[in-house]
């Protein structure tokens, strides 16, 4: 299926690059109506041109994943940019990405629509997906777009059909969010019993359990503060959530990878969670976007920069052969709530009082080098106590307030990029010169969300319950860290430690802003940063944290969902602005 997916957005992406008219005004580049398919390999490659927009770089490529979702309390851009920057919360309705990002996902939802006309006709069906699993895998993806559009621009056009001519196109006026997420919800649960039970084309393909991994990630969404819905009915949905995620458990097809950084070491080698012998042949990864190919030539192309703006800053200029970090901007740092939430917050008393790292994860994501370079400080871990780190050879220690993190590693607790996509050649398996693009795969579910899922709908709806707790505990056991009997926590308490625990295990994955949103706690999360900037342990590097505090500090109430493009407002006159924008 990559292979597949290559070819497909090989394809596209060169069309794409032409176009600048509205979302639905543009020609299937893959799928074609008005024909059937000749063979099931035709089907499939169909099928990959409905999964390929994901790999383009305005979706999770960079632009959506990184720029749009990771910007949150635990996660902050490092550098300085323009004013309308999606990075820095200055953007408008006229920044290009947020009209990239927008285009993108509503052309995904194009190929599923002529996907499904074009495999539901006889000569199709009969012959190549008469169980209709196929045509299911498709409707699904078109509900998993309108999801995403609904959870980043709130009330957005419902298309579910195939167009046949411009003027169609130009008449789509907004659905309502919380219409869209019902309709979502509906859509995916008929998709449930038709797709393939099997792993065998997970991760980079739906299963099942995947379909019910999201559906309870799509009801905990509807379920929340920022969408508009009576108190019952949001009950009802956070009831399925429960239920969704729940049977996911219960299939007892997946796991817990054993070692929690194996799960993005398989992501960077671009190999895929499989079932095996070893892993009790269960799988932790149940979706991931596919990236294959480094540019490095025509045949060899994606638009992948994971790993590469969110990962090690590594910017050797020679020597190539010699790297053990491939190139990589490093643009995202983990905040300081961050490195509380492993350091100090939900700990027994006896953690609380060591002073080593306890959280395997912290060292994971944001460990204590990168691969800067610098001429002062001896390579990371090397014992010296003078001497030079390389860029892109040697772990570079950070350095604040005169603090290495070689001689200390609590040091620069907020001032260290994410690892979690980290470009190491001894995970990557190839060294390549200046090269942006990677074959680094990113992760859309992962059973600990689904544990973490299930306990949080299950505490909201009955408090606190040994299922839960269980859940919750699995999650803490594989990170090294202790947790407290479960008669030490309330509701509250427990609901607080659920959020903690989702922020520890899955910073950098693209959730915690949406989670932040349904929670009714975004902008005063994204303000905390003016306080932790003030913070002794980051004051002192006055660049970052100043950046950092503007990035927060200018978050309002418009921020929770993006603005309308202007073009699009241009194209579609039914189509008004979001309120605030």
């Amino acid at each position: 299926m990559k292979k597949l997916l290559n070819k497909i957005f090989i394809a596209s992406c060169f069309c794409a690059a032409a176009s600048s008219c509205g979302f639905l005004d543009v020609d299937p580049q893959v799928i074609l109506t008005d024909t059937f398919y000749n063979n099931e390999k035709e089907v499939q490659y169909g099928l990959a041109g409905v999964y390929g927009v994901m790999n383009n770089e305005a979706f999770y490529g960079n632009y959506y994943s990184i720029m749009c979702s990771n910007i949150d309390d635990l996660c902050y851009f490092n550098r300085d940019v323009g004013s309308n920057f999606l990075q820095f919360n200055r953007h408008d309705a006229g920044t290009s990405q947020i009209y990239d990002m927008w285009v993108e996902i509503y052309q995904g939802i194009k190929n599923a629509n002529s996907f499904m006309e074009t495999v539901s006709v006889p000569e199709t069906k009969e012959k190549f997906d008469e169980d209709g699993k196929y045509y299911a895998e498709a409707r699904f993806l078109r509900a998993y777009y309108h999801f995403i559009l609904a959870q980043t621009w709130g009330d957005v056009p419902l298309i579910d059909k195939a167009y046949k001519s411009q003027n169609e196109v130009l008449i789509c006026k907004a659905t309502k969010q919380a219409d869209i997420l019902k309709w979502v919800v509906d859509e995916m649960e008929e998709c449930v019993e038709a797709v393939p039970e099997s792993l065998e084309n997970a991760p980079s393909r739906i299963m099942q359990t995947t379909v019910q991994g999201i559906l309870a990630r799509v009801c905990l969404f509807a379920a929340g503060k920022s969408v508009d819905l009576p108190e019952d009915v949001k009950n009802e949905y956070m009831q399925k959530a429960m239920v969704h995620a729940h049977n996911v458990i219960q299939s007892d097809r997946h796991g817990l990878n054993p070692d929690y950084s194996r799960i993005f070491k398989n992501m960077i080698m671009d190999v895929y969670d499989k079932p095996s012998a070893a892993n009790g042949n269960k799988t932790e990864s149940m979706w991931e976007v596919d990236f294959l190919g480094d540019r490095s030539s025509a045949d060899n192309w994606s638009n992948g920069r994971i790993g590469d703006v969110l990962g090690l800053q590594s910017s050797g200029s020679e020597g190539y052969e010699k790297f053990n970090c491939n190139y990589a901007y490093g643009q995202y740092n983990g905040s300081l709530q961050l490195w509380d939430l492993y350091w100090k917050t939900d700990l027994v008393t006896e953690e609380n009082e060591l002073k080593v790292i306890k959280d395997k994860r912290l060292e994971w994501n944001i460990p204590p080098y990168n691969y800067q370079g610098r001429t002062n400080q001896p390579p990371y871990g090397s014992g010296l106590t003078t001497g030079e780190s390389l860029a892109s050879i040697d772990k570079t220690p950070y350095v604040y307030d005169k603090v290495s993190t070689g001689t200390d590693p609590t040091a620069a607790q907020a001032i260290r990029n994410c690892g979690k996509f980290r470009r190491e050649v001894e995970y990557e398996g190839q060294k390549t010169a200046k090269l942006l693009y990677t074959t680094i795969n990113f992760p859309l579910l992962r059973y600990s969300d689904v544990l973490l899922m299930y306990a949080e709908a299950s505490n909201e709806l009955n408090g606190p319950t040994q299922p839960a707790y269980e859940c919750v505990k699995a999650v803490r056991d594989r990170a090294g860290v202790q947790t407290r009997p479960m008669a030490d926590y309330d509701k509250d308490s427990f609901r607080q430690l659920i959020r903690n625990e989702r922020g520890r295990e899955l910073c950098f994955e693209s959730l915690r802003k949406y989670d932040l949103i349904r929670w009714g706690e975004y902008v005063e999360a994204m303000h905390g940063y003016v306080q932790y900037a003030a913070d002794e342990r980051w004051s002192k590097e006055k660049t970052l944290s100043a950046r950092a505090a503007s990035i927060g500090g200018a978050v309002t109430d418009k921020h929770v969902y993006m603005p309308v493009p202007s073009i699009e407002l241009g194209v579609n006159r039914l189509l008004v602005q979001n309120p605030l924008w």
